[in-house]
């Protein structure tokens, strides 16, 4: 059964380039400016305190404080923490990053990559597998759309993202209400673009109601396709 709600489609952008900073390549240099740096050969421990600044490629974080262990390959950089990487920007109170490939972003920490916004009370990211994850609470804003659920999944590669528990999608801007369990999101050319929302999914538009196990919102075309047992109410105009 394929139904349409009128002028119904999602602008939502879930795909983000995430910043791939965290020494992810051993083999590429590691620039460190600071007001003071102090180092300890013998634990393998840097210290770097005022105006910190780490440049690797095209990464650069910037804060007021910076530790770094060659041996454990952990660091710690606090303080108004900003990672720039092309047209990715992470802000944060703290980023620690670990063995080289696990940053983990807390204290208000946001992500932003073009128009698209990602925010929760924690960001981590694994350079190795491009994905990254905000559990407990988290908010995707893009240039028309915003969307909240109780975890959110980057695959970034895939161009693909997840959401799941009390998932809920608003655009004001298209008069859309949509709520469910679940959510897919394929940004790639052979999935059309669209969000596939599952378990008790509901999608209201001017009144329009439609609902369904699986709702299948392609931005393009503006049709949802409903799979299962379905219900659409339309409010006269």
């Amino acid at each position: 059964m394929k139904s349409k709600i009128v002028n119904i489609t999602l602008g939502l952008v879930l795909s983000l380039s995430v910043i791939s900073y965290s020494y992810a390549d051993s083999n590429k240099p590691v620039e460190l400016a600071a007001d003071t740096i102090e180092y300890d050969s013998v634990k393998g421990i840097m210290t770097a305190q005022g105006n910190v600044r780490i440049v690797q490629e095209n990464a650069v974080m910037t804060g007021t404080n910076a530790e770094y262990n060659s041996k454990t390959k952990e660091a710690h950089i606090y303080g108004g923490v900003q990672v720039v990487q092309e047209d990715a920007t992470l802000l944060a109170e703290e980023v620690n990053s670990y063995d080289n490939n696990h940053i983990v972003a807390i204290g208000n920490p946001i992500l932003t990559k073009g128009n698209s916004r990602l925010d929760g009370p924690q960001i981590d990211y694994y350079s190795d597998r491009q994905y990254a994850v905000v559990n407990g609470w988290a908010r995707l804003e893009t240039e028309d759309s915003t969307l909240t659920a109780n975890q959110i999944e980057s695959f970034f590669s895939e161009d693909r993202a997840v959401a799941q528990g009390d998932v809920h999608i608003v655009s004001d801007a298209r008069k859309l209400d949509a709520v469910a369990d679940h959510a897919v999101y394929y940004g790639s050319k052979d999935q059309q673009g669209k969000t596939v929302l599952t378990g008790n999914a509901r999608a209201v538009q001017e009144g329009n109601v439609l609902t369904g196990n699986t709702l299948t919102l392609y931005m393009d075309n503006k049709v949802i396709d409903v799979q299962g047992r379905s219900k659409l109410v339309i409010t006269p105009q």
